[in-house]
């Protein structure tokens, strides 16, 4: 097997790595208040569009996007080294703008937009001038899709919309939403989940600011309350939506473990600078084997979960849905990642848990990574599924 990049992810690595030298993390160190801690707010919301502008203009931007809806159409292995490239970078908050990957961005799932859905809801996700997010999870219906309560009905030309989501990332600032609901309960995902794009400014539709242990403003939770949203604002057929997000959902899994990787291995040499420099005992703490041991292993399992990763991506790029495979890679990685951050910080002592230094916010955003797109125990039961239990 040739594990050896081509030479056009080569190259857009390189790029996109000078796009980050130049571009975003000097405007990171210029910015500390508003950066620094990875908080969202209206502010860095502004920031961010002028670096996303930038990407769309450089074709950063829709690089994951089929070509026959404008985008890029690059495989899911060069995905995978671009997003492992821009979280290996240590970028607090402003790298999340340069790919326009879920929440904020459009996706794969969209191609089957109508024409008049591509022209008011894609293209302007595809130029970078709107933001979305993609409103599933309830409070009693997160991995169990079939228990959700928001409802649809269909009067006239329109659909009433009623109920609640939570945990919507991108929530508190995108222009509009793809929004799941039941149309029929006793079907389920087996043609009673539908979707559909709600403007932030349709009448019905609230959302209010849910705080996260990362305190990044960056979740909402939404009501809808008899609102009416147009039948063409339907994304693909009725009874269906989920099934076709269902896609989308196993790639987000490739996304989280790529972003899993790049972090670790971006913890992983804060780790190792700052055990060369803290002196105890009148040597460097790296002279000690408990401190060697944990690097070690860190760096262990980070090469098993870059190689598990993109053997999954090569997979699907040839065709095979991978599912077991995404499922195993997202796992690993994630849990990985946890605890390369958990050995960062011992080994940082009481200056990792300060402020001062990104390793307690990484600490908190990796123990994310076990529950954003399917938790861990998701996973696993996916896996025995593949088994046969």
């Amino acid at each position: 097997m040739d594990f050896a990049l081509p030479d056009e992810v080569r190259q857009l690595k390189d790029a996109i790595k000078k796009f980050l030298d130049r571009e975003v993390l000097p405007k990171e160190r210029e910015n500390p208040e508003l950066c620094g801690e990875g908080k969202f707010s209206e502010e860095l919301h502004d920031l961010g569009a002028k670096i996303r502008k930038k990407s769309v203009d450089l074709g950063y931007y829709t690089l994951h996007m089929p070509e026959d809806l404008g985008g890029g159409g690059l495989h899911h292995v060069g995905l995978s080294a671009i997003r492992e490239e821009i979280a290996k970078s240590g970028t607090s908050i402003l790298g999340i703008f340069i790919l326009g990957d879920p929440p904020m961005g459009p996706t794969g799932m969209l191609r089957e937009c109508t024409d008049f859905q591509k022209k008011k809801y894609l293209e302007p996700l595809m130029r970078g001038e709107k933001t979305t997010c993609f409103a599933l999870t309830e409070p009693n219906a997160g991995s169990d899709v079939a228990a959700m309560e928001a409802t649809v009905v269909r009067d006239g030309d329109h659909y009433v919309l009623n109920g609640s989501k939570h945990f919507i990332s991108n929530g508190p600032y995108c222009d509009f939403a793809q929004v799941f609901a039941a149309n029929n309960r006793e079907l389920g995902m087996n043609g009673g989940i539908s979707a559909f794009f709600v403007d932030a400014d349709t009448p019905g539709f609230t959302r209010r600011l849910q705080r996260s242990m990362a305190d990044d403003d960056f979740q909402a939770e939404f009501f809808f309350e008899d609102c009416r949203v147009p039948a063409e604002n339907m994304i693909g057929k009725e009874g269906f939506g989920f099934l076709s997000a269902a896609t989308w959902l196993s790639a987000e899994r490739l996304i989280v473990a790529s972003n899993a990787i790049g972090m670790a291995e971006y913890l992983l040499n804060l780790g190792v600078e700052y055990a060369k420099i803290r002196v105890q005992f009148k040597q460097p703490i790296a002279k000690f084997q408990a401190i060697q041991w944990m690097l070690a292993d860190s760096a262990t399992e980070i090469e098993a979960a870059r190689w598990m990763t993109y053997h999954t991506a090569w997979l699907i790029d040839q065709g095979d849905m991978a599912l077991k495979e995404v499922s195993m890679a997202k796992l690993f990685a994630s849990e990985m990642c946890d605890r390369v951050a958990d050995r960062v910080l011992q080994v940082h002592g009481g200056m990792g848990y300060m402020t001062e230094l990104p390793v307690q916010r990484l600490y908190k955003l990796a123990r994310l990574l076990r529950i954003g797109g399917g938790t861990s125990e998701i996973q696993r039961h996916l896996i025995a599924k593949t088994l046969g239990l």
